[in-house]
């Protein structure tokens, strides 16, 4: 006959599968909001059988006896396809969300439109002139010295957001050692988890907590560059940014010099804002600056204008009783507003052409918004302004005669005001369009802007939704249910209930068998 201990083996074993599959379910509820964390399911499956033991089979009785149910693994729930999907959309949403932020700031710094602006400085600045234009003399010099304050308002302002852009380019190349750093901290913690996790596999174990934490470790690396897990078997290997990073047990941190070969992510964010769009911002205003200053622009010379000495206009008429006088309105290219302020008098005796307007603070010879700067002889005196474009002979009193400007003559200050509406050439290499007003330029400046923002917001918003996407996804797979949980709790419950019962059976059927067969009679 079958012996009587081989159901209390079964009971045994199934209390104790089912034990473990309870304790795989507490552990589950514990950790579901855990981040990273898998649930964990327990594997059952029926225990070997034995043959029934004898010298010859014989067809009445079963020659196979089951010996219950056996826990054979504890394994994670998770989708390796899902995890590559969740990084690579989670590298791209990093990106974007990175240069939204820098664009953003860069907005912030240009500070469009507001009192404080480029365009509300340049419109200050051209009203000036405007009304210099009615106040020519000597006489008030309150209008020379609106001119002097705004010209160097605007300057002031140029510098400003200049070296704004330059602090936000510095801050991004500390956010991009920083990211390094940070990368570098994951990859080691990868490495330390997989030299673990190997030892403990070796053994025959599954380390499932262990996985979760590195798995969650790349998912946070993600964030910070393109990644690339490969696992086999025998190996498990990272590569960041298209580098071999984590090979098995051994890590190889990177430097700054290796993120050349990052595509996406935070690192890759950060230094396209950097090299991509403060670069052209920094590079959009130092154009605007210079156009301002020494741009070529065609301006018309009015019929009666005196030059200063050793100026000529090719194909201009001269008077030939005076060869500096145009007997006719004519058409010049000056090199912005120094260019045409240098034609003009201003109120010093003798008549002398204006000195350039803007200069540089360094001493460098191209004018940018970093160093552009009202010209030292106007800022200690605003007579020095060239507004007349006439001069006259006044006699001495000793008698001779000197070359003077001709008072209320503003045709200079005229001339200065209008080119606010002259079209300009741009012809340096970034330019957002080859001609334009310089109001326009700048206007055209700030919708580009506008509209590279627009579109990272945009980027930002799609890749969050794809993102968010692929994670549910992954979730609706690896994440904790409570409700399925605690089902799975009460059917783990009655299935050690009931293996239980049946040792409690079983030992009821030994004490009959051991302690009431053969007493009848006694």
């Amino acid at each position: 006959m079958r012996s009587t201990f081989h159901t209390l083996e079964i009971g045994k074993r199934g209390v104790a599968a089912h034990q473990l599959s309870l304790a795989t379910t507490g552990h589950n509820i514990t950790n579901a909001n855990t981040p990273g964390f898998s649930r964990q399911a327990t594997r059952l499956v029926a225990a070997r059988p034995i043959d029934y033991p004898g010298l010859h089979n014989n067809s009445k009785l079963p020659n196979q006896m089951g010996m219950g149910v056996e826990a054979e693994s504890v394994y994670r729930i998770r989708d390796f396809l899902l995890d590559i999907e969740y990084r690579n959309q989670n590298t791209v949403q990093s990106t974007w969300k990175v240069q939204q932020e820098t664009l953003r700031n860069i907005e912030g710094i240009f500070n469009e439109p507001s009192d404080n602006s480029i365009a509300k400085n340049l419109s200050e600045f051209w009203n000036a002139w405007q009304l210099l234009s009615k106040n020519p003399g000597n006489s008030d010099l309150s209008a020379r010295t609106l001119v002097q304050q705004k010209a160097i308002s605007l300057t002031e302002t140029f510098g400003h957001i200049s070296g704004q852009l330059k602090v936000l380019e510095s801050n991004l190349t500390e956010r991009i050692n920083v990211k390094v750093s940070e990368a570098n901290n994951y990859i080691q913690q990868v490495s330390d988890l997989t030299t673990m996790i190997k030892r403990i596999e070796g053994l025959g174990d599954h380390a499932n907590d262990l996985r979760d934490k590195r798995d969650l470790l790349v998912d946070q690396l993600s964030g910070l560059g393109n990644v690339t897990v490969t696992e086999t078997a025998a190996d498990y290997q990272v590569t960041f940014g298209g580098l071999m990073v984590v090979d098995n047990m051994v890590s190889t941190p990177i430097t700054v010099g290796d993120i050349g070969g990052v595509t996406n992510g935070e690192i890759k964010g950060y230094v396209d804002s950097r090299d991509i769009h403060v670069a052209n911002y920094r590079q959009q205003l130092d154009i605007i600056a210079n156009a301002i200053a020494t741009g070529p622009v065609e301006v018309t010379i009015p019929a009666g204008t005196i030059l200063p000495q050793g100026v000529t206009i090719q194909g201009a008429q001269m008077d030939p009783a005076n060869p500096r006088r145009l007997l006719a309105d004519t058409k010049h290219t000056v090199n912005g507003l120094n260019g045409l302020h240098a034609l003009g008098y201003n109120l010093q005796s003798p008549a002398q052409s204006g000195a350039p307007f803007f200069a540089t603070k360094d001493g460098s010879t191209t004018i940018t918004a970093d160093n552009i700067v009202l010209h030292s002889s106007i800022k200690e005196d605003v007579k020095n302004i060239g507004v007349s474009m006439r001069t006259e002979l006044r006699t001495q009193p000793d008698g001779s005669q000197v070359e003077v400007a001709l008072q209320g003559n503003g045709d200079m200050a005229l001339l200065i005001a209008g080119l606010s509406e002259r079209i300009y050439s741009f012809t340096q290499p970034g330019s957002v369009t080859n001609t334009a007003t310089i109001n326009g330029y700048v206007q055209s400046v700030v919708a580009q802007l506008g509209n590279v923002s627009d579109h990272a917001t945009k980027m930002v918003e799609n890749s969050e939704l794809l993102t968010g996407h692929a994670d549910g996804l992954r979730k609706s797979i690896s994440s904790v249910s409570l409700d399925e949980e605690m089902a799975n709790m009460i059917k783990f419950q009655h299935a050690y209930s009931a293996s239980a019962r049946v040792m409690t059976t079983m030992d009821e059927m030994l004490d009959k068998l051991i302690n009431g067969t053969g007493v009848v009679g006694r």
